[in-house]
């Protein structure tokens, strides 16, 4: 009996750890000298997916929808402009954003939906 709890407790750790992590956090505005971190990596690179997906939406938005438009440029600028980071850091949220892309997207459109009056 006690190795099945055993067995059943290990199983449950396995599967939190295989968990995958989209923890996201804005960088401070910085000049490039220090590496981000993985969620702040993942922050830049999910936010200019995001974006780049509303970009086109911008030509019939109404001027509160671009200010905010450029605000989130501007702030993506302020942070992710010029930063390093690790090769492999890269390379693992780039398989997420491979994996998220429509949901990137969709979330990136929807930031600046024009908000119908009901």
């Amino acid at each position: 009996m006690h190795l099945r709890r055993v067995a059943l407790l290990l199983l449950a750790l396995g599967l939190v750890a295989c968990e995958e992590d989209f923890t996201e956090t804005r960088p401070p505005e910085h000049d490039g000298t220090r590496a981000l971190s993985k969620v702040e990596l993942r922050w830049c690179m999910f936010n200019d997916i995001r974006i780049e997906a509303a970009r086109p939406d911008m030509r019939a938005a109404k001027q509160g929808q671009v200010q905010a438009f450029n605000a989130a440029i501007a702030e993506w600028n302020a942070s992710c402009r010029r930063y390093r980071y690790s090769r492999s850091d890269r390379d693992s949220i780039q398989g997420q954003v491979d994996a998220r892309r429509a949901q990137l997207e969709s979330e990136g459109k929807a930031r600046f939906a024009v908000q119908e009056a009901g």
